[in-house]
């Protein structure tokens, strides 16, 4: 295969899919989520507000507003969703709790992949 040729899709894994994981990845709040519901399983939206407050600042970054209820306004009503849409979190809106999907090997590791390369090149 060329470098202009484009590799097979699998089953698994379609090019349509790779955009929405990419696309609801885009967001630094939501790659937070997904890498700690990847070593947690489940969390409460306060627990991940927490989270996405504390490695912000973490990182010298300023946070939504710099507010601890503008970052969870955001999460219930922003983040959290997409990755739901996309598939990557269960969002129960009624429990504010998030879990990690069950995702097929080939999705666990594209997302890792854009883990590690924000890991790696990030800060």
């Amino acid at each position: 295969m060329n470098q202009y040729e484009q590799p097979a899709e699998t089953p698994e894994l379609s090019s349509e899919r790779l955009d929405t994981l990419l696309r609801a990845l885009a967001a630094e709040p939501r790659r937070m989520i997904y890498t700690y519901l990847a070593e947690h399983d489940s969390a409460t939206l306060t627990d991940l507000t927490d989270v996405v407050e504390g490695w912000t600042r973490a990182r010298g970054r300023a946070t939504d507003a710099d507010n601890w209820d503008d970052t969870r306004t955001a999460l219930h009503h922003r983040h959290l969703p997409v990755l739901d849409d996309a598939g990557i979190v269960r969002y129960d809106v009624a429990q504010q709790t998030a879990t990690l999907a069950p995702l097929p090997p080939s999705t666990t590791q594209v997302l890792a992949t854009i883990i590690d390369l924000e890991i790696d090149y990030g800060d």
